[in-house]
Parts: structure tokens; sequence; C-alpha cells
């Protein structure tokens, strides 16, 4: 159960965390136990299960799996009249498949919670889509699929993660693209990303029980990349912060990590005494924490000091516990590398010879049989004691060279020093004169912007005066229709009538013609200015223009998902043109069989989302087009400070969402 549990651990925080071990740092019990206080105390049922659903991760978390179980079960119960948690716990449920052994039905469990979980606009469905996201894509990783990963991480989870606004999570998931560059060897792309991440985490101010491990792993992480980079600077000054916290907490397993790092930037620094100072109490660290991964680790970066201060039998003895503690046979195979370079160096050329050949056979078994000219060196000075003599030549030589470069460097001293005053002069002027530069593009820049802003009001003042028009034009049209031809209409209707009874020899088709005529002026003014909307509200409208655009080939199904609401009649209008724009176009262009229009409505912001089954378009194409009826609605939600968002499939239909934000102080009269 222990290894089970450890797994969950590693899939539901992996966006909080990309350690293999649980860090730890300051008490989280006393966090834990304000969510369970509130928890109890709650009335509201929705928050218990909600509260509830995040115990049982903090719980596991904890490992404390049976408390995690019973909170998981509490939610369960209350969550039946609650849409929302009844589609986001699918995956706090999902954990059931991995004790089960099955990670297929895991897998499945991601994919179904994440797209029950699309047609929320709230911050924790954002939130829990980009970890469940993740947690996908750690999956796919596990297959080997590291670009799918990537992939899911840049294109999907972090632009949904801040649409949640949680930067511990947003900073999490760029801590973890940076991690997948720098084991590809890409130090340069996870140095953008490494920023990205410390930013976010230092701006986060929301308490969690990870806050604090995330951000001095979050620290250390960009400090060692940085150290690849050389650099330095930035890389102490990093270092210098996760210090100031750490070192009030000696006995955290953030210091195994932290030594690391502090060991690797002085020994980049040829600083190899400090190095191994470091070293050691990281060593000492991560095995007082039974860290065997971190342990590993810092032997082998100690290792590597210690053969450039030829301490080589301290060297040895780091190589001989690598190979005897570490399960990994690539691992293995490049510590008999090292070793057999050890040997190579104390003129031990048998034994030298002896791990060259073991890494040889290691290197065949894993398809990569190619031989090192090193190993046919070893065998050649086996073989023949005279090369030694040309190696004690040579490095004769070189030391002759470097003593003669030593006395070219103190004739060129003096030059040097006038040199030096000389450049930073130059680069005074060339500094000043940037900056110089930097301020007049910087004006224009924002002489460009004040432009644009500019021209942008002015493009919106027009929209709107053409939307006032075209809607004052349509109520004047309609009541003329309707008071002026309308009626004229229904006294001819009448006199006819009469005319009839008196003489049966009218043409009886000039009744019907004048039912057709009244029938279609009826239908002309509805659509001009619906009576429907004056007079019984935006729902009753809407459900007749839905039921009146019905056909035998293509059903609307109307939802109205608001119980009251106190929008002016203005805004009302606007919302029912939008919709009747949307409905047309898709039953002039869409060809589909079914279309859904759903209004909703949460406090001072109004959601309208219309989906259709037909034949979908180019989105990207439309817009460059931007023919009358996108127009149309672009400048009617633009006008409301609105949201218009298109997501189209070619032959599978189309998806509109629109957010209305309701200002009591904006006037809508239009």
């Amino acid at each position: 159960m222990k290894k089970i549990y450890a797994f969950l651990f590693f899939l539901f925080f992996t966006a909080i965390s990309n350690s293999q071990v649980i860090l730890s740092l300051d008490d989280d019990s006393v966090y834990i136990d304000s969510i369970v206080k509130i928890t109890k105390n709650t009335k509201s049922d929705s928050v218990k299960s909600l509260n509830s659903f995040r115990l049982s991760k903090l719980f596991l978390m904890a490992q404390d799996a049976k408390k995690s179980k019973e909170y998981l079960e509490q939610a369960n119960k209350l969550k039946v009249k609650f849409p929302f948690l009844k589609d986001a716990s699918i995956f706090y449920n999902a954990y059931s498949f991995i004790e089960k052994g099955d990670l297929e039905g895991f897998e499945k469990a991601l994919l179904e919670a994440n797209t029950k979980l699309k047609k929320y606009r709230n911050k924790e469905a954002y939130k829990l889509r980009a970890v469940i996201l993740q947690n996908y894509g750690i999956m796919q990783q596990r297959k080997n699929n590291e670009n799918a990963y990537m992939k899911l991480l840049v294109n999907e989870a972090i632009p949904i993660a801040k649409k949640s606004g949680d930067y511990e999570l947003i900073s999490a998931l760029n801590k973890a693209v940076a991690i997948i560059f720098m084991n590809n060897d890409e130090r340069e792309k996870a140095a953008e990303y490494l920023d990205q991440a410390q930013k976010y985490i230092e701006s986060a101010t929301k308490k969690s029980a990870t806050l604090a491990e995330s951000k001095m792993e979050t620290y250390i992480i960009n400090a060692e990349n940085l150290v690849e980079l050389k650099h330095f600077y930035d890389a102490k000054e990093i270092l210098d912060k996760a210090f100031e916290t750490l070192k009030k907490y000696p006995e955290s397993n953030l210091n195994d990590s932290y030594y690391y790092s502090e060991g690797l930037y002085y020994a980049k620094q040829n600083k190899h005494n400090e190095a191994l100072v470091s070293f050691e109490k990281g060593i000492k660290s991560a095995e007082s924490h039974q860290n065997a991964i971190a342990v590993n680790r810092l032997k082998f970066a100690e290792y590597e000091v210690l053969f450039k201060l030829k301490n080589y039998e301290k060297a040895k003895s780091n190589l001989e516990y690598l190979i005897e503690k570490t399960p990994f046979i690539v691992d293995k195979k490049n510590y008999y590398k090292e070793l057999s370079k050890v040997y190579n160096a104390t003129k031990e050329y048998p034994k030298a010879y002896y791990y060259s050949n073991k890494y040889n056979v290691i290197n065949d078994s894993l398809n990569d049989a190619k031989l090192k000219t090193e190993i046919v060196e070893l065998e050649a000075k086996y073989k023949k004691a005279e090369s030694e003599k040309k190696i004690g030549l040579l490095q004769s030589e070189n030391e002759k060279a470097v003593l003669q470069v030593n006395n070219n460097r103190l004739n060129m001293l003096l030059f040097a020093v006038l040199s030096f005053v000389l450049f930073l002069t130059v680069l005074f002027l060339w500094s000043w004169n940037n900056y110089q530069k930097k301020i007049s593009f910087q004006k224009e820049v924002n002489h460009k912007q004040e432009l644009e802003a500019l021209e942008n009001q002015q493009k919106l003042s027009v929209s709107n005066a053409l939307i006032e028009g075209e809607e004052i034009e349509r109520k004047r049209i309609a009541r003329d229709l309707h008071d002026g031809l309308g009626s004229m209409l229904s006294g001819l209707k009448m006199h006819l009538n009469l005319a009839n009874r008196e003489n049966k020899e009218n043409d009886p088709n000039i009744n019907g013609l004048l039912d057709d005529s009244i029938k279609e002026l009826r239908n002309i003014s509805q659509n001009l200015m619906p009576e429907s909307l004056m007079k019984l509200g935006l729902e009753h409208a809407l459900r007749d223009l839905c039921a009146s655009h019905s056909t035998a080939e293509t059903t609307i199904e109307f939802q109205y998902l608001i119980k009251k609401t106190t929008l002016p009649q203005h805004f009302k209008i606007m919302i029912f043109r939008i919709i009747q724009e949307l409905l047309n176009n898709a039953l002039k262009y869409a060809k589909a069989s079914q279309i859904l229009i759903s209004c909703s409505q949460n406090k001072d912001v109004f959601f309208i989302t219309v989906e259709d089954n037909g034949i979908g378009f180019n989105v990207e194409h439309a817009e460059k087009r931007d023919g009358m009826g996108l127009r149309n609605i672009k400048n009617r939600v633009a006008f409301l400070n609105g949201k218009l968002e298109i997501d189209s499939v070619l032959d599978k239909g189309t998806s509109t969402y629109i957010e209305l934000k309701y200002n009591p102080n904006h006037d809508y009269e239009v």
C-alpha cells in the first residue's frame, strides 16, 4: 500500500512539486486544521463537499490514508445536488483505478473529468483542469512520450492555469516544462520557464500546504540551471534567498538539493574546497532523510571535484559506493567509465583496462557498441610501456608552455591596466548613449500607443452609433408597420367580410391573401421588435424565437438557467439581438440537426452559449472575411464590454461562448 500511495501522491501533486520525495519545510498541520474547522462549521453542503475533496488530497499528502478516504466518502455523499461537484468528483475519485493497478482506467477518468469540466467558467474548474491535464501528461511521459507531455503543458495546462489565477499552480507548471528542457540539456530554454516560475511563486499570496516548499524548490532548481549557464552572480543571489529561509529549518529535506546546487556553484568556479564542504553537508542531510537518489547525486558531484584535486583514493571510494548502490544499469555503465579514468590517472593500467572493458560490455548490451578511443589508448598503454615516456614528455612540454604564457602575462600587465581604463571610459560613453536612445524610443512607443487608443476609441464610438441607430430605426419601422399598415389591412379585411355577407360574388382568395399578409406583417414586426420581449421578458422572447425557428430538419433546445434577473430592458434587447444573429447564422450556414442555446448569469456576468452539430467552419478565415453577421455580433459584444470566443471544428460543429458584464453605472440606451 505504501508504494501505491507514493505513486498517488506523485500524480496528484506533481503540479505542486516535481520532486520524487515529499518535500517538508514548515509545519502544515495548522493550515490543514483550519480547513477541517471551516468544513465542520459550514452549513453549506456545497462548501463542505468541496473542502472535503481538498482535505482528501491534503491527508494523502500527509500520508494519512485513513483520513483521506473518510473525507473522500463525505465529499461523495454531499456532491449529489451540485452538478459541478459531481463532475469534479470524477478526478478526485480517479485514484481508485491506481489502487486496482488499472492505469488505463485512470487515464480515461482524467479525460472524462476534463471534458465534463470544460462547460464551467469558474476559477476552481480551470485549476482542476490544469492539474488533470498535467497528470494525464505524466502518464504519457511514463510511456516515453515526453513530447506529448510538453505539448499538454505549454498549449493547454499553462493557459488554463492562468485563467484560474492560482500563481503557485502556474509556477509549478512552468517549472515542469523547465525540468523537461534541463533533462534534454536545453538550459537556455529552461531558464525562460524557470524565470516565469520564480516570478509567479514570489507573487503567490494564497496560503497552501505546499507554498513554502514550492518556493524553495523553485529557487534551488533555478540556481542549479543558472550555474550550468555560468550566470554565477544571478545564481548566488537566488541561493542566498533560499538560504535565508532554510537556515531556520536545518532538518528540512530541502537541504539535500540546496547543498547540491551550492556545491555545484563553487565547483564550476574551481572553488574546490568550498564545493567539497557543501557536498559533504548535502550527503549528511540526504542520508538522514534516507534520500538515496540525492545521496548518489551528491556523491558523484563530490567525485568530480576530488578527481580534479587528484584525490584519487577518495574519488575511487565514491565510485565504488555508487556502483554498489545504484539500481540503474545506465548509471553503473558511466561509473565504470569514470573508475577507468581514475585508474588510468594512477597509472594502474590493468585495472583501468578492466573497467573500460566492463563499460564496453554494458554499452554493447544497451545497443551502443561503439568502442571509445580511450579503451584503445588504455590497451596500448598496458601492452607498451614506452607510451608512458611519450606521455611524460608531452606533459613536460605543456608545463614549459604554461611557464611561457605566465611570463607573457606579466609583460602585458601594464598594457592591460591602461587598456582597462580606456575600456571603462568607452563603456561609460556607450552606456550613456544607449540610455538616451532608450528614452527616445520609449517616448515614441508611448506616443504610438496613445494614438492607437484614440483610434480604437473612435472605432468603438462609430460602432456604438451604428448599433444605436439600427435599434431606433427598428423600433420606428415596427411601430409604423404595426400601427399603420397593420391597422389598414385589418380594416380592409373587416370591410371585405361585410361585403361577403351582402354580395357573395367576391373572390374567396382575397381573405386568404389578407390573412397571409397580416401574418407576414406580424412576423416582420416580431423580428424587428418582439412584442413578447417588451411585455413578457427575455426568457419568453427567446423561447418564442427558438420555437418559431424549429423545423422538422433542425431541433432547437433552449436552456434558461436564471431564476431572477435585474437587467435593464435595453440590455435584454441587446442580448436578444446577439442570440437572434447567432441562431440565424447556425440555421443559414451550419446545416445542423441540433442546436443548443443556453443562458446563465453569475452576479453581474451574463453567459451565452450556442452550440450546433453542423459542418463547422474555419474561424480564422471567417474573421478575416468579417461578414455582416459576425461583425454585428462583435460590435454588440464590444459595446457591452463583453468577451466572444468561437470554437469550430470542420464536420463536428461550432460552439460560441459569450460573457457580458453588466455595469449598473453604464448607459446601455440603444
